[in-house]
């Protein structure tokens, strides 16, 4: 199945989703906009938060910032990529370099959103996703 914009919402209502970003206003707005397209996003504001909940439930898709309080991106990243290897990871980010894509491509990063973003880029990130997995029911195998 290949994901569409238009039916994008409909596929990942099926999915876990989860959003590690300390900027709050973008945090609530994102957790708001999923919710109000009937997804399941789970928010927290800081790296050990989103650790904490990785530990306990499986999720299909993190979303995460580089930038977090008390734990860079790469060293999310790498906390990720051993609890969850399977998950699909976008990284955003306000500073992107050589040297931050290449340790985030080798630490599993499937997307990439540069800041400030849109809610289009978001869902065009996801889009790419589910298009490369074959759709929401074989995202997380």
């Amino acid at each position: 199945m290949i994901a569409e914009k238009s039916t994008l919402f409909e596929e990942l209502r099926h999915l876990n989703l989860l959003l590690v970003e300390d900027d709050e206003l973008l945090r609530n707005s994102l957790e708001l906009f999923f919710e109000n397209e009937g997804c399941r996003l789970l928010a927290r504001g800081s790296a050990e938060e989103g650790l904490s909940v990785l530990r306990q439930q499986p999720f299909d898709v993190v979303i995460t910032d580089f930038r977090l309080p008390g734990m860079n991106g790469l060293d999310f990243l790498r906390a990720l990529q051993e609890l969850q290897p399977d998950a699909q990871k976008i990284l955003l980010t306000a500073y992107m370099n050589e040297n931050v894509l290449a340790e985030a491509f080798r630490l599993g990063v499937h997307e990439f959103i540069e800041k400030p973003l849109s809610t289009d880029d978001v869902e065009d990130a996801l889009v790419r996703i589910l298009n490369r997995r074959g759709g929401a029911g074989k995202i997380c195998q």
